[in-house]
């Protein structure tokens, strides 16, 4: 078994989506992530490596405990298989977290993960994660960590946030809807949802619905087989079509299927979470 697969305390659910324990970190390497607005708590263990966007920006990944960039990109995981940490049962811990999940744990602006990993400070790291990685087992490790979470978020007095039905909304429409209309359908001005959306998720609410939309016909077209005009996701044309996956990730919508379903060389994080739901169902 490479990584496992654990299902968030019912406490996260508009928080954490999921954890992963990685056992084998050769799968992960070149793994391709989609933009989708969440992103990740990294429990490194001195792991080397960086993300690369397709544009070519790179992005370091610290070897302490951090939070993961967020971009309307897809990166890919570029790691150093050479030096890898002989530590058992597990080299790292993701926490994938939802799109508003960052603000809701640490209630600092989201934007700030626009160009950078974040180390989270040792204060936190003192007091909320000291002991991960002493329990005697794996499952005591994420139970722990899973507490600690609960115990952030409940710390924060969070509760649910006017975003959070625009999101809904968006979700909806099918992300078939423009800011001007959704300021409209909340009696607002775009600029608090736009402030909103900085603030909360770190991107403009444009490019949330853009990436979304994105990210949804991507999983249509690739996992469910879906033909791309039978999509429930409505592209003026073909070229559109091509110009977005283009601009995501840096390839044709033929490219992707024929690297993932026939060549088998494109590893996407997206696809292999949705196998491990469907086995653990």
């Amino acid at each position: 078994m490479k990584y496992e697969v654990f299902l968030p305390d019912l406490r996260l659910n508009d928080t954490v989506k999921r954890y992963i324990a990685v056992y084998d970190i050769s799968i992960f390497n070149e793994m391709l992530f989609l933009p989708d607005g969440g992103n990740f708590m990294v429990f490194n263990r001195g792991l080397k490596g960086y993300s690369m966007l397709h544009n070519n920006k790179k992005y370091d990944l610290p070897e302490s405990y951090s939070i993961s960039i967020k971009t309307t990109k897809s990166k890919r995981a570029i790691l150093d298989l050479q030096h890898i940490p002989i530590i058992e049962p597990a080299i790292l811990i993701l926490v994938e977290l939802l799109p508003i999940g960052f603000y809701k744990l640490f209630h600092k602006d989201a934007s700030c993960l626009n160009n950078q990993y974040l180390v989270i400070d040792n204060k936190i790291t003192e007091k909320y994660f000291s002991n991960l990685y002493t329990h005697k087992s794996l499952e005591k490790d994420i139970a722990y960590l899973n507490e600690s979470l609960v115990s952030m978020y409940d710390n924060n007095h969070n509760s649910k946030e006017g975003i959070e039905d625009i999101i809904e909304k968006i979700a909806e429409y099918k992300y078939e809807i423009t800011v001007d209309e959704l300021a409209n359908e909340f009696a607002c001005c775009t600029r608090t949802i736009e402030r909103q959306f900085k603030k909360f998720i770190g991107i403009s609410p444009k490019n949330f619905i853009f990436i979304s939309k994105f990210y949804q016909t991507f999983m249509a077209y690739v996992k469910d087989g879906v033909k791309l005009n039978d999509t429930q996701y409505i592209y003026n044309d073909n070229a559109h079509l091509n110009k977005v996956f283009h601009t995501v990730v840096g390839y044709s919508p033929s490219q992707i299927f024929y690297d993932i379903k026939k060549n088998n060389n494109l590893n996407v994080y997206q696809l292999k979470m949705a196998e491990a739901e469907e086995a653990y169902a």
